[in-house]
């Protein structure tokens, strides 16, 4: 009831300023005031004529392609009802002059042009209710399509100003990266007899660099064994800072070698594990696996929570891989992690798969590596 009078507020305050108003002026005009029982009746009767033409018969009529030759028939149609329904009530209240003052109404042409006109009254007021909360409708309307259209716009601006920040970001990136590489390899040549792990390492971070560089400008996907070996690279990386002292085991289904799919997804996996995992007990190794059943291909890691927690971008290459699986794959790819109750952190990708020219390839990329 109150989310009633919340909602039609506006309504019952003009219907109640109309209702005594004219009560008022007829009485004060007339001299005599009528019971409430007849006030009750014919304003009932008034209102629900207001509403039926505004919400009923308008929408109707004014929909039809001879709205109007029919508009005036509905009218008449409509105040011809409007005149029975009239003269039953009234002449059933009569039946209760104490209860209603209503006295019976006679079928005269005064009676009836009366009524006829008291019709017509609220039938005009309701015509013009119906047209102003069209207007108000098409107007707010009107509204949200420009605020949708203000939105587009921002929404543009914002896009076309990230693409101008990736492209000089781009830019920036290009500047020749050869030489980088070209360093690496002078460092290389220079301590590869002096310094033979060094060497090693700047090799290997050499090889990964111009992976990572590669992956990012030119391949769109890639095939899985070109990931695991810089996986390899990565770990070589690290047993050569821990003097060999990491564990970490990769178990690759031979099926799984030649799958397509986007690239640093098995590197961010491994950057993880050594960003917070425990790799330094023998008899519980950090794991990798790769394989497949009929459907999907399985990407699976395992590996023990460092008690030193790493809180530096925690996260955060998990929830890229999550976003990049999203955007290319969609709904048939999943992406999960979690801590167990052994203390151990697991992750968990899966892709659907599809056989195409003679290889197996996630289901998604079907038709973009057949083209």
């Amino acid at each position: 009831m109150v989310n009633f009078f919340t909602k039609y507020r506006v309504h019952i305050v003009t219907w109640t300023i109309f209702i005594l108003y004219e009560t008022i002026i007829i009485g004060v005009v007339s001299g005599k005031f009528s019971r409430p029982g007849s006030y009750l009746i014919h304003y009932t009767l008034h209102i629900y004529l207001f509403y039926f033409h505004a919400h009923c018969v308008l929408p109707r009529i004014l929909k039809t392609r001879f709205a109007v030759l029919t508009l005036p028939i509905g009218i008449v149609v409509e105040v011809v009802a409007y005149c029975l329904i009239y003269y039953i009530i009234a002449d059933t209240a009569a039946n209760f002059p104490k209860l209603f003052g209503i006295e019976r109404v006679r079928l005269e042409q005064a009676s009836l042009i009366k009524i006829t006109w008291r019709g017509l009254y609220f039938i005009g007021f309701s015509t013009g209710y119906y047209f102003l909360i069209n207007l108000l409708k098409e107007r707010e309307r009107t509204a949200t399509l420009e605020k949708q259209q203000l939105h587009q716009i921002i929404a543009q601006q914002k896009m076309e100003k990230e693409l101008t920040n990736a492209q000089n970001a781009y830019l920036r990136a290009q500047i020749n990266p050869h030489f980088l590489f070209n360093t690496l390899n002078f460092i290389y040549n220079k301590t590869r007899k002096s310094a033979p792990v060094a060497a090693d390492a700047i090799l290997t971070l050499s090889a990964m660099m111009r992976y990572a560089v590669e992956s990012s400008e030119e391949k769109g996907y890639i095939a899985i064994e070109e990931e695991i070996e810089q996986v390899h690279n990565l770990i070589h990386l690290h047993r050569l800072r821990q003097n060999h002292q990491i564990y970490f085991d990769i178990e690759v289904e031979e099926r799984v070698r030649n799958i397509w799919m986007i690239p640093l997804v098995l590197i961010t996996l491994t950057e993880n594990i050594f960003k917070h995992g425990n790799l330094s007990l023998s008899n519980h190794p950090a794991t990798l696996k790769l394989y497949t059943d009929q459907e999907s291909l399985f990407i699976e890691t395992k590996n023990l929570i460092n008690a030193i927690h790493n809180t530096t971008g925690l996260s955060k290459g998990l929830e890229n891989i999550t976003k990049r699986l999203e955007h290319t794959y969609g709904d048939q790819a999943s992406f999960s992690y979690f801590a167990d109750g052994k203390n151990n952190f697991e992750t968990k990708v899966q892709i659907k798969l599809a056989v195409l020219n003679g290889f197996v390839a996630p289901a998604a990329l079907s038709d973009k590596i057949g083209k």
